[in-house]
């Protein structure tokens, strides 16, 4: 078999650049009826590529759906073990690397993607494996992916949205399938596109908020269905919207000082339900809310001063949320492994550079979160396999600094 590297030279040597297919530029105003109704037709450019259905491998045992959805865990060809996607950044290059453990099980380049496409992580067939949906930030392209392990099976243009609308992947109306929030941060308006496989089934704008307000994409009544939790960030100001397709339903929830952040969102006693991790940067105080519909149990943790960067994953595998944290000045690393509001173990880690970025996922498929480190000044990768607080770390081949991974 080959090398990693060896791989993806071979791919380059293969694989013909391919431009990414033009659509119409039109607005949401241009296209949404005064029912709100569904605007969206065709896509207007579909490419389909037969390529025989890949076997899966197993499924990830965690008891917790969170740490094994391919909408939010990479996982092309739906093995249960994350993989990894690259990017050049100078190039425009992309490539997959399908993992398995510290092995590469295939290496393989995709098309070329210029550098004014920004993509994101999804699932928008619901066969449990990541796709990948692009995003053109000056043209308003919008383009999908659905991705068979390091093939693209279907490219479909999606309806061009002006470069001032952002986007978030989410599942509004709980049928496993991502569906794309969208938010102008200037004008404060908000619309959902609901998405089967690459149709668009239905759109709707929602209502206004202003620009002091901004979103989270959260489950906080555990019902499949992605709400959106809203931080004045200003006022300190808290609400939710629960979704339900196109639906909402807003309530306030209780404030919070506007000094805290919203430094990652869990689950941190396995109920399902999305809860938040607050950090205060200059003091370094963390503190957790667990949450229950629009209520909460808050608890403090211990504090860590701003050098240090929180990660979340499930590093012994019992389906509530730890943190991992990397001092980006020392490389010191430490775990907490959670329960609820509490710290049940607390563990330093071995030290590596500053530099270095850790990534998170399950790279052998059992059920425990492991850190995938890639040094962003050397282009040295390698990964850590976890079991609760012991980290067995493999090295992976070298790929130069122009590469980025999700």
């Amino acid at each position: 078999m080959l090398s990693a590297v060896s791989s993806v030279k071979k791919s380059q040597e293969i694989i013909d650049t391919q431009s990414i297919p033009n659509s119409s530029s039109n607005s949401f105003d241009e296209n949404l009826d005064s029912n709100n109704q569904n605007f969206y037709s065709s896509s207007s450019s579909q490419v389909f590529l037969d390529e025989p259905e890949l076997e899966l491998a197993g499924s990830n045992p965690n008891p917790n759906p969170v740490f094994s959805n391919a909408a939010v865990i990479t996982d092309f060809n739906g093995d249960g073990k994350t993989d990894k996607f690259w990017r050049n950044n100078t190039t425009g290059e992309t490539a997959i690397w399908l993992m398995n453990g510290e092995s590469i099980l295939s290496a393989e380049n995709l098309e070329n993607v210029d550098s004014n496409w920004n993509y994101s992580i999804a699932d928008f067939n619901d066969d449990g494996k990541s796709d990948l949906f692009w995003r053109n930030q000056t043209t308003g392209e919008n383009l999908i992916w659905l991705m068979n392990g390091t093939k693209v099976s279907s490219s479909v243009n999606l309806q061009n949205i002006d470069s001032n609308w952002n986007y978030s992947i989410t599942d509004f109306n709980g049928d496993g399938k991502s569906d794309l929030f969208w938010r102008n941060q200037t004008t404060g308006e908000n619309a959902t596109w609901l998405i089967n496989n690459t149709t668009v089934t239905k759109t709707a704008f929602l209502s206004q908020q202003d620009s002091s307000w901004t979103a989270n994409v959260v489950d906080f009544d555990g019902n499949g269905k992605s709400d959106l939790f809203w931080r004045n960030q200003t006022t300190g100001e808290n609400k939710v919207w629960f979704m339900d397709g196109t639906d909402l339903s807003e309530f306030s929830l209780s404030s919070f000082d506007s000094s805290w952040n919203v430094a990652s969102l869990g689950d941190f006693d396995g109920d399902n339900r999305t809860d938040i991790l607050w950090r205060q940067e200059e003091t370094g105080e963390n503190s957790v809310w667990l949450m229950n519909g629009i209520f909460n149990i808050s608890g403090s943790l211990e504090s860590r001063d701003s050098s240090w960067t929180p990660s979340i994953g499930d590093f012994n595998g019992d389906g509530k949320t730890d943190i991992f944290w990397h001092n980006q000045v020392t490389g010191e690393n430490t775990a907490w492994m959670m329960d609820g509001t509490t710290i049940t173990t607390a563990a330093f880690l071995p030290t590596n550079e500053s530099s270095s970025q850790a990534s998170i996922g399950d790279f052998d498929g059992d059920g425990k979160t492991d850190v995938f480190w890639r040094n962003s000044e050397t282009g040295d990768g390698s990964i850590w396999l976890m079991d609760g607080t012991t980290a067995t770390e493999t090295p992976l081949p070298q790929l130069s600094p122009e590469w980025t991974t999700y």
